[in-house]
């Protein structure tokens, strides 16, 4: 930087840049003054892309041209029209010159239309380039403006420096992906959870060769608690009156989802030596993790997406198999791990494999560190499970009473048909009333649960046998309803 004052211009800055969050800073080896920071907005033009343009002159060039010769041949065919008129001194052709009249007049004709058909498909392809290339034009003139940023420096005398310019922008981010992989073949099963990074960008710059880090924090979650208000209860206004039903409406058909048929399975050849694949560098803060992604990342912006491995954990897995017999009556295999003490398990999409077969996807939510997270695994078909109706009844009040009751009994078999015992969590419901009028009794012959409203869901309850190898084992649910005769009851779904 020579004395004096100065100005530097640094050009093609995106748009989507925040100007509030443009930070200049930098050392020198001698005395230097930053000023102001002046943002100007300059549009994009067609001259951003010199190869673009320069296709589309030579394009409009090329047209030109087509238009000349079409004019050509144009002419040339009027004139054969005319000379189809031929006349004597009488006004009217000979009959011996009428063949030959013919022949050459359809001659000249054919191969002018012939020459016609040709130029204009050739400017019809023309007239797509040239519509192609303005589209692309007109669409990067909108969205990639650019900026300019002038920089206010002032140095007492000759020296050198280093400027670093820093900016936030937006359309940027990145999304967690998990492959799971469970192994029960083994005497101890072991759970292989990849953590993976799917990153995208937009801003209108391309990245080329940039140090990524990628950070669990959300910027666009909030930073404050909100301010809470009081409420105030009432009665509630009469209902509307009710309005005529609308006209039904067709239901569009869901098409079926593609599934994997199944991953190969990994050859175990102990002479060659498996390829590693490179993970990011983790570091845990205080309130965030982050992770550095390997080597120098280009990514242009648009719709490109680019994979990177953020490391692999092998978690102590506790297998176990879920089942809800009132809502379907199959055994899930389910696997719980406790998440790393220092990294959470961010909401993300989770590819299942078990024993080498792909088995479906699947999400996982927020876990903190440290806490006990829960991975499905698909069906376990060895353990049969039915849920039948044994009683379900419902008595009228007496001539003294008022109250109805009625009764529900239902029985629930599990059977292991592996050759190992299993551990089984099965599910059932009970209804909870929120009434005084209306009275839940559990019966004597209903099994004692294990567990009563697990994960803080009223109205459900958890038996958690161990089957041995070929064991069957039966679970009853019974218990009665007594309400009021002159009031009807309805069920609904308890919040969540």
């Amino acid at each position: 930087v020579p004395a004096g004052s100065h100005e530097i211009l640094i050009t093609d800055l995106p748009t989507t840049l925040d100007p509030a969050s443009l930070r200049i800073e930098g050392a020198g080896e001698g005395k230097l003054t930053l000023g102001n920071l002046d943002l100007r907005n300059r549009a994009a033009s067609p001259e951003d892309n010199p190869e673009r343009l320069k296709r589309l002159n030579a394009l409009r060039l090329e047209k030109d041209r087509i238009g000349d010769r079409i004019d050509a041949v144009e002419g040339r065919k009027a004139m054969i029209q005319r000379a189809a008129n031929p006349a004597d001194k009488d006004g009217r052709l000979e009959p011996d010159q009428w063949a030959k009249a013919w022949e050459t007049v359809g001659k000249g004709l054919q191969a002018a239309n012939d020459e016609l058909r040709g130029l204009r498909i050739e400017e019809a392809k023309i007239d797509a380039d040239i519509a192609a290339l303005e589209e692309v034009s007109t669409r990067q003139m909108q969205q990639q403006g650019r900026h300019t940023l002038a920089i206010s420096l002032d140095a007492p005398a000759t020296t050198r420096a280093r400027l670093t310019l820093a900016y936030r922008v937006r359309q940027a981010g990145w999304r967690p992906i998990y492959d799971a992989r469970l192994v029960t073949r083994n005497p101890q099963p072991s759970l292989e959870l990849t953590r993976r990074a799917i990153l995208r960008q937009n801003t209108g710059e391309d990245w080329k060769e940039a140090k990524v880090t990628l950070s669990t924090t959300q910027a666009t979650r909030g930073t404050t608690a909100p301010v809470l208000y009081g409420e105030r209860i009432d009665f509630e206004p009469p209902p509307a009156p009710p309005r005529a039903a609308p006209a039904p409406v067709a239901k569009a058909t869901r098409m079926p989802e593609m599934m994997m048929a199944g991953s190969p399975r990994r050859e175990a050849d102990e002479a060659n030596t498996p390829i590693e694949e490179a993970s990011a560098t983790f570091s845990a803060g205080n309130f965030e993790s982050e992770y550095l992604v390997p080597g120098l990342v280009s990514l242009p912006s648009g719709g490109a997406e680019k994979s990177f491995r953020l490391g692999s954990d092998r978690p102590e897995v506790h297998l176990s198999l879920r089942s809800a017999p009132a809502l379907d009556a199959t055994a899930y295999l389910e696997a719980t791990f406790t998440t790393k003490a220092d990294a959470p398990l961010l909401p993300g999409e989770v590819l299942l494999t078990r024993d080498e077969t792909f088995v479906g996807k699947s999400r996982v939510h927020l876990t903190p560190p440290g806490e006990k997270a829960r991975l499905g695994f698909g069906a376990d078909d060895s353990v049969k499970i039915k849920r039948v109706t044994v009683a379900q009844k419902t008595s009228e009040p007496g001539l003294l009473g008022s109250n109805k009751s009625a009764r529900s009994e239902f029985r629930i078999t599990a059977r292991n048909l592996h050759a190992f015992p299993v551990a089984l969590i099965l599910e059932e419901r009970i209804p909870v009333s929120e009434e005084q009028g209306i009275i839940v009794e559990r019966a004597s012959e209903m099994t004692k649960p294990d567990v009563e409203t697990p994960d803080e869901r009223r109205g459900v309850i958890q038996w958690k046998p161990t089957l041995k190898a070929g064991e069957e084992r039966a679970f009853t649910t019974a218990y009665t309803l007594r309400w009021p005769a002159d009031r009807p009851t309805r069920t609904a779904p308890l919040p969540r």
